[in-house]
């Protein structure tokens, strides 16, 4: 079987190329229009930050900013709902700022901020009692800016982990399409000695 798929890969290859440059440009337009969309940009945006090695570096960067700009908006007097508004619309990722605006939503109804962080699920359980004991005490914007400093550190330390994560995942990519080759070249002369010897 795997001696089949690569010769009927390989045939496919050399003898319909141009339908399989075809296929493969209607198919980059194809998803280019659908992330054009509103529900496409919303879905692409969210299967970007669940990607296995680089969607929480961004993730935890995202969320670095949207606590530094947000701290800083109030340390300067900014109404909160404003700040949110514009920070929803500097986010870059559309499920991102489906989320801020959830939350300033929740803001704009008279809910507390960790309240309203709790329902969009942004932040992680630590930040959100972070935010509870800026609310409590009066140092929201400090603690934001610490919430921050958190998110920042946690960065840091996937990115030094980048290259360790990545190097599994290469090893069993590589690894699996060195399998198939080695066992559609071997698979067929086993059998032939097989038969041989019988």
């Amino acid at each position: 079987m795997p001696t089949r798929i690569i010769i009927g890969t390989s045939a496919l290859i050399r003898g319909y190329w141009h339908l399989c440059l075809a296929a493969c440009a209607l198919l980059a337009f194809g998803l280019r229009r659908y992330v054009g969309t509103t529900a496409g940009r919303l879905q692409w945006d969210e299967l970007r930050l669940k990607l296995p090695v680089t969607g929480n570096l961004s993730y935890q960067s995202s969320l670095a900013k949207l606590c530094r700009s947000l701290s800083i908006s109030l340390h300067a007097g900014l109404p909160m709902t404003q700040a949110l508004q514009v920070i929803e619309r500097s986010a870059g990722n559309a499920f991102l700022a489906q989320k801020i605006h959830a939350l300033g939503t929740g803001i704009e109804r008279g809910e507390l901020l960790s309240k309203a962080s709790a329902s969009s699920g942004l932040f992680s359980p630590l930040v959100l009692q972070m935010i509870s004991i800026g609310e409590e005490t009066g140092e929201l914007p400090m603690l934001l800016d610490e919430a921050a400093g958190f998110y920042e550190r946690e960065t840091d330390v996937a990115l030094k982990n980048l290259t360790s994560s990545i190097e599994p995942i290469l090893i069993v990519v590589v690894g699996g399409m060195v399998l198939v080759l080695a066992l559609g070249i071997f698979m067929p002369m086993w059998e032939m000695i097989g038969k041989a010897g019988t």
